[in-house]
């Protein structure tokens, strides 16, 4: 079974290369730049199973002869520009182009060759303002409302894949992903938004100390693991009911002290306090307001499959990542 994945050298398209290869499958990883040296090193294993191609997903010369160089059997539609608000300023054309324009284009050469199931990877950043404005978001009760040009595109990109989906006939089904954390995560340059536990391990590995904001805001964090041992999930699926899916942790995550305490096991010069009155973070938190849950229930209930790791198991398994594979949250 060959699985094309794009976005691979991304941070969720990095985990479900690794998840596909661990299962034995053969997998193509399509995106920018090369993966970090620390991911060739985990990966080289694999040997033949894996086949880089570096390409576009804006270009559609290179898009069309990734697909006529082999039997693609499945795919996994991960490429993105996570885009924040000077890169909305400055940059918003390739925004649209790589999450919308790309997006179908990607698809579109999918159809053309028989590709069999599609999972496009949405984000529950498709709810926009409604994230913050109920406690748990349903597929299809909770009303999307975008605002930010990440959100909007995200929104357009899922869309038009369902139309499509509509329009052929074609075996493929949208994913939005809670707030990931996890193995792989790094600076690729199309990230703006990097995790609050990505800056805390960072910060750690210099032997800084983090100033917490003095008021911790829920988010609906959910280790990257789950992520792409869930889109597995929804490829393997035998006729899933539905189209969309939240993959999401579904519990509370508490407070960030737990995650500063794992890293100071590792790196003894790092220590954190709560900012005082009038101090600044000096963590990049770009949504200081609560985020409601995203429900899982027709992922658990239909595709069979639920996370297995919340806090406690994410941070052990995610200092033994750091200890081995630290290098790989550089680009």
């Amino acid at each position: 079974m060959l699985t094309l994945v794009t976005g691979a050298t991304g941070f969720v398209g990095t985990n479900v290369v690794e998840a596909l290869l661990e299962r034995g499958d053969e997998v193509i990883a399509f995106g920018q730049g090369e993966m970090t040296v620390a991911a060739r090193g985990a990966f080289a294993r694999f040997g033949k199973q894996l086949r880089r191609v570096d390409g576009d997903v804006r270009d559609a010369a290179c898009v069309d002869a990734l697909f006529a160089g082999a039997r693609i059997d499945r795919l996994v539609h991960a490429a993105v520009i996570t885009a924040g608000v000077e890169r909305e300023k400055r940059d918003v054309t390739p925004i649209v182009e790589v999450n919308v324009a790309g997006s179908a284009r990607v698809l579109e050469a999918a159809r053309r060759n028989a590709v069999g199931r599609i999972v496009h990877v949405s984000s529950g950043a498709a709810y926009g303002r409604s994230l913050f404005e109920y406690d748990r978001l349903y597929e299809d009760l909770t009303p999307e409302r975008p605002q930010t040009m990440y959100q909007i595109t995200k929104f357009a990109g899922e869309r038009s894949a369902l139309r499509l989906r509509d329009l052929h006939g074609l075996d493929l089904v949208c994913v939005r992903l809670g707030s990931v954390i996890g193995p792989w995560e790094r600076d690729t340059g199309v990230r703006d938004t990097l995790s609050t536990h990505f800056q805390l391990a960072r910060l750690a590995a210099q032997g800084g100390t983090a100033l917490l904001p003095q008021r911790e805001y829920r988010r609906d964090w959910v280790y990257s693991r789950d992520v792409a041992a869930g889109i597995v999930a929804v490829l393997e699926a035998n006729s899933p009911s539905h189209g969309l899916y939240n993959l999401s942790a579904n519990r509370e995550w508490g407070g960030l002290a737990p995650w500063c305490e794992a890293l100071r096991s590792i790196h003894g010069a790092f220590s954190y306090r709560v900012a005082r009155e009038g101090e600044r973070t000096n963590l990049n938190i770009s949504e200081l307001q609560d985020r409601g849950r995203m429900d899982i229930g027709r992922m658990v209930q239909d595709i069979g499959f639920e996370p297995r790791f919340g806090p406690r198991e994410a941070y052990e398994d995610y200092t033994r990542w750091l200890r081995q594979y630290g290098d790989g949250m550089r680009a």
